[in-house]
């Protein structure tokens, strides 16, 4: 099952930076794959629950041998990965005819039952929680934790004691040069591109982390 979800990871990496490039040669193609509902939105779905069924599988067979911070983190990690995909799919709401509640009708700009499109007060909420907040997070975990985890011993004890898993160089190589690569397409929709691509990078680093005792599927 590990090849397969790796292979399943790198093959949406690859649509996504083919759809990047075919903003220059093919627009209509890039458009129709980060359009809202598209191919790139339902996969980045995809991949949340699917990590987060994976850490939900692996959490009911080795809670009983792990300490309770591991615990934790595995909940968070399952919850967390669970929210991303119910507010990418609107928490059903397009799949199902659901109509939008009178709250989410006049703070959501795009009129939909989730919280990342919210704004509140002139705030923003996609830009200053899940776009900057998010990226400062991932991109400190992207670019850092192996480095301190080699380097600093406290560290290294915190890390395995939480059950955080380390990405290996190759795949903070991956998502700097993709993320790179997408801040050059001038398309207002193309972080539906970059989503996709991150959640399959994350994927990858669960699978195959750098402290190998932490993968997700043995």
């Amino acid at each position: 099952m590990k090849k397969v979800l790796s292979i399943l990871a790198y093959l949406i990496i690859a649509a996504s930076l083919y759809s990047a490039a075919s903003f220059y040669f093919h627009y209509d193609f890039c458009h129709t794959m980060v359009a809202e509902d598209g191919p790139l939105e339902n996969l980045t779905a995809l991949v949340l629950l699917l990590i987060s069924v994976l850490f939900a599988i692996r959490l009911f067979k080795q809670y009983k041998t792990r300490n309770k911070l591991w615990v934790a983190m595995s909940v968070v990690v399952i919850v967390g990965t669970f929210f991303g995909f119910g507010e990418e799919i609107s928490w059903g709401q397009r799949i199902f005819s659901i109509e939008t509640g009178e709250f989410f009708a006049q703070h959501n700009f795009q009129g939909e039952t989730n919280l990342h499109n919210l704004e509140v007060n002139g705030v923003n909420l996609n830009k200053l929680i899940f776009s900057t907040g998010l990226s400062v997070v991932f991109g400190t975990y992207f670019v850092l934790t192996l480095l301190l985890y080699k380097k600093w011993p406290f560290l290294t004890r915190v890390i395995d004691l939480w059950g955080i898993p380390v990405p290996k160089i190759r795949y903070s190589v991956i998502i700097l040069l993709c993320t790179g690569i997408v801040l050059l397409i001038p398309e207002r929709r193309i972080w539906e591109l970059w989503e996709a691509i991150f959640v399959s990078v994350l994927l990858l680093v669960f699978l195959d982390p750098y402290n190998s005792k932490e993968e997700l599927v043995s």
